[in-house]
């Protein structure tokens, strides 16, 4: 599929879920919702938002493990110029970019680098899934969304003692994969265990169990932070709504909707994951839009601020953004498909 093809359907995605987050929007409530909000909480989440990015650069060092120890300059600068090429470039660029500017800034093998990177989405997953899965079974929603909370709670529960499976029993590890993948045909098969090697060898940048540990309270620390968010929000826009139960059910349904491919800054779904969230609480479409556009749009201002700083810091103009970038990662990932790494 071509590069503007994907564009074009990112952008169409982003389109069909905004509508879907407008559906019954009064736009008089939502105007008054707007102008009676206290914006002194809106304040707070600039830096706020800026302090989380700041956790993700603190958390990238623990996840690059062996792979090096660069200073936490350049972890912010390449965290910060990444994050806000994901807010208003196409394709999430900013996944790719940030881990090239680390490489070549440090010297740092760019492989090790991307797989950190992927550590991180992992981790990230996991926190996520055990959100949801919680917020399910104490929010007050439908049987069908329990039991997907259910059943998310016990992925997430996999996918933790799979990973520990992984780091601390490599061995045993591979031994379950290569039988697997046997079973399996030849095209599914081979590739998979490749990347199930590959995967391993990533992991062993943590280690050992005092990283691992890290690595899941570093995690769990920056989705905390993240929800502090949302929890202004509330007090902002005067919300009758429980701090603790909706900061966590609207940072588990935000990060699952912003998952799904759409257009730069995440257009759409962020609007639709805040109205879904906020409607188990009793919150109208009406201020639940609001909500969302003024805190996605204080959000933008913050990390698009946090970048433009690292690039002025780091002596680069925006044009330079995402140069070589793509090219460079798809050598990467080609190179080690071929070598089975």
């Amino acid at each position: 599929m071509s590069r503007n093809v994907r564009i074009a359907l990112s952008v169409v995605v982003s389109l069909v879920l905004l509508g879907f987050a407008m559906t019954g929007v009064e736009w008089d409530q939502a105007l008054d919702a707007m102008r009676s909000a206290s914006y002194g909480y809106v304040l707070l989440m600039l830096p706020v938002t800026v302090w989380s990015l700041y956790i993700r650069a603190q958390r990238w060092r623990v996840f690059l493990g062996n792979v090096g120890s660069p200073p936490m300059s350049t972890l912010v600068s390449s965290t910060n110029i990444g994050f806000m090429a994901n807010m208003v470039l196409p394709l999430r660029v900013g996944e790719v970019l940030r881990p090239v500017l680390l490489s070549r800034k440090e010297g740092l093998p760019l492989s090790g680098v991307f797989g950190s990177c992927l550590l991180e989405r992992i981790f990230d997953m996991f926190c996520i899934l055990t959100l949801f899965g919680i917020a399910a079974l104490w929010v007050d929603v439908s049987d069908t969304v329990r039991q997907w909370g259910f059943a998310l709670l016990s992925v997430s529960v996999t996918v933790g003692g799979a990973l520990a499976l992984l780091r601390f029993q490599e061995a045993l590890a591979l031994r379950i994969s290569r039988w697997v993948c046997g079973l399996l045909p030849d095209a599914v098969g081979e590739p998979l265990q490749r990347f199930v090697e590959g995967f391993v060898e990533a992991l062993a940048m943590l280690d050992s169990p005092v990283a691992f540990a890290r690595a899941f309270g570093w995690s769990f620390f920056l989705w905390t932070v993240i929800g502090l968010v949302y929890v202004l929000g509330f007090y902002a826009f005067h919300m009758p709504v429980p701090v603790i139960k909706g900061g966590l059910v609207l940072t588990a349904i935000v990060a699952i909707a912003v998952s799904v491919p759409s257009a730069p800054g995440f257009i759409g779904a962020y609007q639709l994951g805040c109205v879904l969230a906020l409607g188990m609480f009793g919150i109208d479409e009406s201020a639940a839009l609001a909500y969302s556009l003024v805190l996605h749009l204080t959000q933008f201002v913050s990390v698009i601020g946090a970048g433009l700083y690292s690039l002025w810091k780091e002596g680069m103009s925006f044009s330079d953004v995402g140069k070589g970038a793509e090219p460079e990662a798809v050598g990467v990932v080609a190179e080690s498909g071929s070598s089975g790494e």
